[in-house]
């Protein structure tokens, strides 16, 4: 029963791609362009549980998505439960009265009604229990979907079990740039073809995307790395490419590759002593420096880029030359 508890907000990331239900009450408005904020974990575990039933009705009309599992009784094996109440207080105790960085967020939407004014989401939180560092943002049907008890900061004891690298991305520090790469998903089209240079190129443009919404944000920030492993990137950004180009990389579709410089990982792997010293995702970091050049190269707009498929003709067109 425990672990059938725990998996219920778990659920939530299968069952949100299906959803369908707008609701029309509003738990936080956002004055800045209209961001609408629903805290979800507030609203559900402020529930007296004396008056379960009379209240729980309302609540399971605006946030149905939240209760397709019909298996649970959502009194005594969720509001009641002792872990997750545990969780909710780490949660209150760090974002009780806003979201952590809030005002970059509402940045960001503003940035983003500019560039697609015909597009809107919306932001709610939630707390899951079963803590799967894959999944901190979910975008589904115009939402936001944000767990919450993933950003607690790299030192939090619910963290303990994970490696030293992904403890560091667990703080809400990068809640802004993780919100709106996940957001940039929906607006890039899949790469023409399987090679090394469209993987980076595609893939960084989701940090692209990024840079454009949020004003001024620092690549550590998009990379959830130390600022320390950026200044090594761009201390050796010359001689990474040239390690590029001097093993036939580029245009290779190697699968060994993508583990090596673009998964997710304590540091990239080019077979060099110097190897931990630069951040994972290196081939991301230099593909966002290909794309900055090509937009400052070329007469084309922000949409341009991300619809952009052709990476060859990028990188030809980019002039990069580090």
């Amino acid at each position: 029963m425990k672990k059938k508890i725990l998996l219920f907000f778990f659920v939530i990331i299968a069952i949100i791609i299906s959803v369908n239900f707008l609701f029309n009450t509003k738990r936080d408005f956002s004055e800045k362009c209209g961001l609408n904020i629903y805290r979800f974990e507030q609203d559900f575990f402020s529930i007296n549980p004396d008056s379960f039933d009379l209240f729980f009705r309302d609540l399971k009309e605006q946030y149905s998505f939240f209760f397709n599992d019909t298996t649970l009784d959502f009194k005594y094996d969720v509001l009641l439960d002792d872990t997750l109440n545990m969780i909710l207080d780490s949660v209150q105790s760090e974002f009780q009265d806003r979201l952590p960085s809030v005002e970059k967020i509402e940045t960001g939407f503003c940035n983003y009604k500019k560039y697609f004014p015909l597009d809107s989401f919306s932001i709610y939180t939630y707390i899951e229990g079963t803590f799967d560092y894959r999944y901190p943002v979910v975008f589904a049907d115009q939402k936001l979907f944000i767990s919450l008890d993933l950003f607690l900061g790299e030192n939090h004891i619910f963290y303990n079990t994970f490696p030293e690298y992904i403890k560091f991305s667990h703080d809400s520090t990068y809640l802004p740039a993780t919100c709106f790469i996940t957001l940039a998903g929906r607006h890039i089209p899949p790469p023409r073809l399987n090679n090394f240079l469209s993987s980076i190129l595609y893939y960084a443009k989701a940090y692209f995307f990024a840079q454009h919404m949020l004003d001024d944000i620092p690549d550590s920030h998009l990379f959830k790395c130390s600022e320390e492993k950026i200044t090594w990137c761009k201390n050796n950004e010359k001689i990474i490419w040239e390690y590029m180009i001097e093993n036939d990389y580029l245009f290779s579709s190697s699968p060994d590759l993508v583990e090596r410089f673009i998964s997710l990982a304590p540091f990239s792997k080019f077979g060099l002593d110097i190897d931990r010293n630069s951040p994972g995702s290196v081939g991301v970091w230099l593909g966002l420096q290909i794309l900055n050049s090509y937009a400052n190269q070329n007469d084309v707009s922000f949409n341009d880029v991300l619809n952009e498929t052709d990476y060859t003709k990028i990188l030809n067109k980019s002039g990069y030359k580090p």
